[in-house]
C-alpha cells in the first residue's frame, strides 16, 4: 500500500448515498433552526462560545464498499489417471504437502514389468544399431548364415504344421494313413510273428510271411523312390500363382505404407512450420524446438511437451499438434519399414517356389528312399535268418522289433485320427503365428547375412535408428504410465479429504484426496456496474469478517473481471481480491509500515500508526508517527532517539505510559520540551501497541501472520482505497461560508478586532470535498486557526452543496462530482 494512507480507508468508508443523506440532514436541521428561532418569543440571544480549529495538511480520498465472501486461493479434487489397487496412501487429512509430493500409489507391478521390457527392447535395438555400424567379423558371418539356414528349417516346418491343419485331408491322405495304419499293423503281426518263429522252429508258414515281409518292405521301397521323384519334379502351377499373389499384395501394402509416411512427413513440416511461424520470438522455442531438425529426438520431444507447462490454451494446442504430427510421422515410418518386411518375405517365398528343391528336402527324400530300401533288406534277412538257427541276439532283435513295430502302428493310428478330426482354432492361430514368426526370423535372418556381407547400408542404419526411435517411445510411455499411477501434489497445500485407503480397487478419474491452500485466501466479491470503473488492480484495501471480530485485514484487488452476470435485470462482475497474510507479509512490509504495529489491527490502530522514519516529523495527514517518536534511519533523531532507559524498561512501556495518560516508569525521564500530537496520543490511546516490538512496524508482519485466518465461505466486508487526491490545506466544512458568490472563513481578530467583533473574515478559494473536510487552494495556510460559530453570516458550505450548479470549481467529491462520498481527510481535519 505504497503511499497510501491507510487512514483515509477507515475514514472514508462512508457511501456516496451516505454523504448525501448527510447533506439532507444538514439542510433540514438548518431549516428547523431557523423556524425555532423565529418561533421563540423574543428572548435574550445567547452567546455560544466559538469553537477553534486548526486548518491542517492532508489528502481527500475516495472509498468503495464491497461485500463478498472467502475462499482459498486455489483448490483441486485429485483423480488416479488408471484404475487399480490402491498401493499406499501417503498422506492424511490437514496435513500440508508440497507441490510434486506423491499422496498416493497404485500397484505399480505390471507397470515396472512393462517398463523393464521396453528397456531391454530399447538395450536391444540400440546394440543392433552398434553392430551395424561396426565392421562384421568372419565369427559374425558364419554365424548369421547358420542363422539363416535355421531359419528357413523352421519357415518350412511351421508351413507343415499349418497346412496339415488347414487343408483338409484328401481321400488319398486318408486312404494313405489307413494304408500306413494297415502296414504298421502288418508290421507288428509280421514282427510278433517273427518273433514266435524264432521261439518255435519256423514252419512253411513263417517262412511264407517272411517272404512276404520282403515284398511289402519292396513296396514301401517303391513308395519312397516315388516320392523322391515327385519331390525333384518342383512345385505346382497352383503354388506358383499363389506365391506371386502374396507378393502382388505385399508390394500394394508398401505402397500405400509410402503413402502415409509421405503424407505424415508433410503434416509435420505444416504443423512445425505453423508453431514456430506463431512463437518462434519466445526464447526457450526459439532455442530448442524451431531450431531442430526434423523428425524430433525424444529430448526434443520432452522438452516440447514440458514447454507447454502454465501456458496459453492457444500454446497448448499448436504444441500438442505439433507432437501429435511427430508421432503420427514416426508410426507411418514405423509402417512403411514393416510393410517393407513383409514384401521380402512375400518375395523370398516366391522365389522358394521357383528356386530348384533345396538341399534339405532332397536329403530328406533320400533318407527316406536309404530307409526303405534299408527295411527291405531287413526283410530279406529276416527271411534268411528264419530259414537260419536262431541264437539269442536274434530273439532279442525280434522282440525290438515288436515294440518298434507297435510304436509305429500307435503313430500311424493317431495320425489317421488327427486326419479325420476337425482342427482345433487356437491350433491354427498358433500355427500361423509360428509361421509369421519364422518367416518374420528368416527375413531378419537374411537381411542380417546380406548386410554383413555387403556392409551396413544407409537405409539399413537409418531403419534401426527409427527402431530405435520407437524403442525410445516405448520406453517413454511405459514410464509415463507408471508414473500415472501416483498421485501428485499440483501446489502447495494442505489435504483437505482423503477418500482411498490401502487395498481399495479404485477406477480411473476416481475423485481420492481433495486440496487446498488454506493459508492462501481471497475474497470473490460482487460488484455493480457503477463501482467497476473505479476499481483497478493492484488498489490497496481492508477487509473485515463478522466471524472474526475485532480483526481487519489489508487486501489487494488481485484481478477484475469485465464479463457481466445479468441476474433479475441487474448487472455485476466478479472481483477478487486477496488477504495478505503469511509470507506474504513481509514482502509487503514496507507497505503495511503505513498500517501500524499492534496486536490489534483494527481502525484505530490502522489509522494512527504511519511510520515514515526520516526526522520523525508529522507525516502527510499532520500525524506524528512512532517512526517520529523514536527517530528514522538516515535522518536525524526523534525526540525519544538515544532515550536512556533503565535496566528492564523498554521504550514500548514509555509509549504505553503516554497512550494509557499513566506515569511513566520509574527512573524514565522525557527529554526537555517532548510533547506527543494530540491525534497520536488518542490513538495511543486506544491500545494499538505491541509489547513484543521496541519500534514500530518491525513485528507488524509476525502480529499479522499470527492473525486468524477467515475460513472459505465467510461473508467479508471491503473497502477499496480507489483515489487519493494531491495533499492540500484542509479546513472542517463548518468553517466555510458563502456571502455573494465569495467565500471565506473566519478567524480571531488581532488585537482583539474591531467594533468588538472577536473575528475576522478571510476570503479563500476552495476546491473539492469529502463531506467532513474541505480544500482550500489559496488564502489560508496550514496550521492556521479558525473559528466556528462566530459568524453565522452568508451561507454555509454544506448547504450550497445541496444544489449542483454551487458546487465549487474543480469539485471532485460529493454528489455530482467525479467521486462520491470519500474518507476523511489523511489524518487531517477534526480528529
Amino acid at each position: 500500500m505504497s503511499n497510501v494512507d491507510v487512514d483515509l480507508l477507515i475514514r472514508g468508508r462512508s457511501t456516496r448515498r451516505r454523504w448525501l443523506l448527510l447533506a439532507l440532514l444538514t439542510a433540514v436541521a438548518i431549516s428547523a433552526s431557523a423556524a425555532y428561532v423565529l418561533l421563540q418569543p423574543d428572548e435574550s440571544e445567547v452567546v455560544v462560545e466559538p469553537e477553534r480549529v486548526e486548518a491542517t495538511t492532508g489528502q481527500l480520498s475516495t472509498t468503495v464498499q464491497l461485500t463478498g465472501s472467502a475462499s482459498a486461493e486455489r483448490s483441486a479434487s485429485l483423480t488416479f489417471e488408471a484404475a487399480g489397487v490402491v498401493a499406499a496412501v501417503d498422506v492424511q487429512v490437514g496435513q500440508t504437502v508440497g507441490a510434486g509430493d506423491a499422496l498416493a500409489t497404485l500397484d505399480d507391478t505390471d507397470a515396472q514389468r512393462r517398463v523393464r521390457t521396453a528397456e531391454v527392447q530399447l538395450e536391444q535395438a540400440r546394440l543392433r544399431l552398434d553392430d551395424l555400424l561396426a565392421d562384421p567379423a568372419a565369427a559374425d558371418i558364419a554365424a548369421a548364415r547358420q542363422s539363416v539356414e535355421s531359419a528357413e528349417s523352421q519357415v518350412l516346418n511351421a508351413e507343415s504344421a499349418l497346412a496339415r491343419l488347414t487343408e483338409p485331408a484328401s481321400a488319398a491322405d486318408v486312404a494313405s494313413a489307413e494304408q500306413a495304419v494297415a502296414n504298421a499293423l502288418a508290421q507288428v503281426s509280421s514282427a510278433e510273428e517273427a518273433l514266435r518263429r524264432l521261439r518255435e522252429p519256423p514252419g512253411a508258414a513263417d517262412l511264407a510271411s517272411a517272404e512276404q515281409a520282403v515284398a511289402n518292405a519292396l513296396g514301401q521301397r517303391s513308395s519312397a523312390e516315388e516320392g523322391l521323384a515327385t519331390l525333384l519334379a518342383g512345385p505346382s502351377d497352383e503354388e506358383i500363382a499363389s506365391g506371386e499373389s502374396a507378393v502382388t499384395e505385399a508390394h500394394a501394402q508398401l505402397s500405400s505404407a509410402l503413402s502415409r509416411a509421405d503424407a505424415s512427413w508433410d503434416a509435420l513440416i505444416a504443423a512445425f512450420e505453423e508453431y514456430c511461424d506463431r512463437y518462434a520470438h519466445l526464447n526457450d522455442v526459439a532455442e530448442s524446438t524451431c531450431v531442430a531438425e526434423l523428425p524430433f529426438t525424444d529430448g526434443e520431444v520432452a522438452a516440447l511437451r514440458d514447454s507447454i507447462e502454465g501456458r496459453s490454451t492457444n500454446y497448448r494446442r499448436y504444441a500438442d499438434g505439433l507432437i501429435d504430427a511427430h508421432v503420427v510421422f514416426i508410426t507411418a515410418a514405423a509402417a512403411h519399414v514393416s510393410a517393407g518386411t513383409a514384401l521380402g518375405s512375400a518375395e523370398a517365398r516366391l522365389a522358394d517356389l521357383r528356386a530348384p528343391v533345396s538341399t534339405e528336402d532332397h536329403y530328406q527324400a533320400e533318407q527316406a528312399v536309404e530307409a526303405a530300401r534299408a527295411s527291405h533288406a531287413a526283410a530279406v534277412a529276416r527271411l534268411a535268418d528264419l530259414r537260419a538257427e536262431p541264437t539269442e541276439a536274434e530273439v532279442f532283435q525280434a522282440e525290438q522289433a515288436v515294440e518298434a513295430a507297435t510304436a509305429s502302428h500307435a503313430a500311424a493310428a493317431a495320425r489317421l485320427e488327427d486326419l479325420h478330426a476337425p482342427p482345433d482354432p487356437d491350433d491354427i492361430e498358433s500355427a500361423r503365428s509360428s509361421l509369421d514368426g519364422a518367416r518374420a526370423a528368416l527375413v531378419t535372418a537374411e537381411a542380417r547375412l546380406d548386410e554383413l556381407m555387403a556392409g551396413s547400408t544407409a537405409n539399413a542404419i537409418a531403419q534401426q535408428e527409427l527402431s530405435v526411435q520407437l524403442a525410445e517411445i516405448s520406453l517413454e510411455e511405459a514410464r509415463t504410465a507408471l508414473d500415472a499411477l501416483t498421485v501428485h501434489a499440483p501446489f502447495e497445500g494442505v489435504v483437505e479429504a482423503v477418500n482411498v485407503q490401502p487395498g481399495d480397487r479404485v477406477a480411473a478419474n476416481l475423485a481420492a484426496f481433495s486440496l487446498s491452500t488454506s493459508t492462501s485466501i481471497v475474497i470473490d466479491l460482487t460488484v455493480t456496474e457503477a463501482d467497476l470503473l473505479d476499481l483497478a488492480v493492484g488498489q490497496a484495501g481492508l477487509a473485515s469478517f463478522d466471524a472474526v471480530e475485532g480483526v481487519e485485514y489489508p487486501v489487494r484487488i488481485a484481478s477484475i473481471s469485465r464479463v457481466p452476470n445479468a441476474a433479475q435485470g441487474v448487472v455485476t462482475y466478479d472481483v477478487q481480491a486477496r488477504l495478505l497474510v503469511g509470507p506474504e507479509l513481509a514482502e509487503v512490509a514496507d507497505e503495511l509500515a503505513a498500517l501500524g504495529s499492534g496486536s490489534g489491527l483494527d481502525v484505530a490502530s490502522l489509522a494512527g500508526l504511519a511510520t515514515t522514519g526520516g526526522s520523525g516529523a508529522a507525516d502527510a495527514g499532520g500525524r506524528g508517527g512512532l517512526g517520529g517518536l523514536r527517530g528514522g534511519a538516515g535522518g536525524a533523531a526523534g525526540p525519544l532517539a538515544g532515550l536512556e532507559l533503565p535496566e528492564g524498561v523498554t521504550i514500548q512501556q514509555v509509549i504505553e505510559a503516554l497512550a494509557n495518560g499513566e506515569p511513566l516508569p520509574e527512573g524514565v525521564t522525557l527529554p526537555e520540551g517532548f510533547e506527543i500530537p494530540p491525534q497520536l496520543l488518542q490513538r495511543l490511546a486506544r491500545g494499538f501497541l505491541d509489547a513484543s516490538s521496541e519500534e514500530a512496524g518491525v513485528a507488524l508482519p509476525e502480529a499479522l501472520a499470527g492473525r486468524p485466518l477467515p475460513a472459505p465461505g465467510m461473508t467479508a466486508s471491503v473497502t477499496i482505497l480507489t483515489e487519493l487526491r494531491e495533499e492540500a490545506v484542509l479546513v472542517p466544512v463548518a468553517a466555510v461560508r458563502q456571502i455573494d458568490g465569495a467565500w471565506f472563513v473566519a478567524v480571531p481578530a488581532a488585537g482583539g478586532g474591531t467594533g468588538g467583533a472577536m473575528f475576522e473574515r478571510v476570503a479563500v478559494e476552495i476546491g473539492a470535498s469529502d463531506g467532513t473536510s474541505v480544500e482550500v487552494t489559496s488564502g489560508l495556510d496550514a496550521g492556521a486557526v479558525l473559528l466556528i460559530g462566530a459568524d453565522s453570516a452568508g451561507v454555509a458550505f454544506s448547504a450550497t452543496q445541496l444544489s449542483a450548479q454551487q458546487l465549487p470549481a474543480g469539485g471532485g467529491f460529493g454528489p455530482g462530482g467525479a467521486f462520491g462520498g470519500g474518507g476523511g481527510a489523511g489524518g487531517g481535519g477534526r480528529p
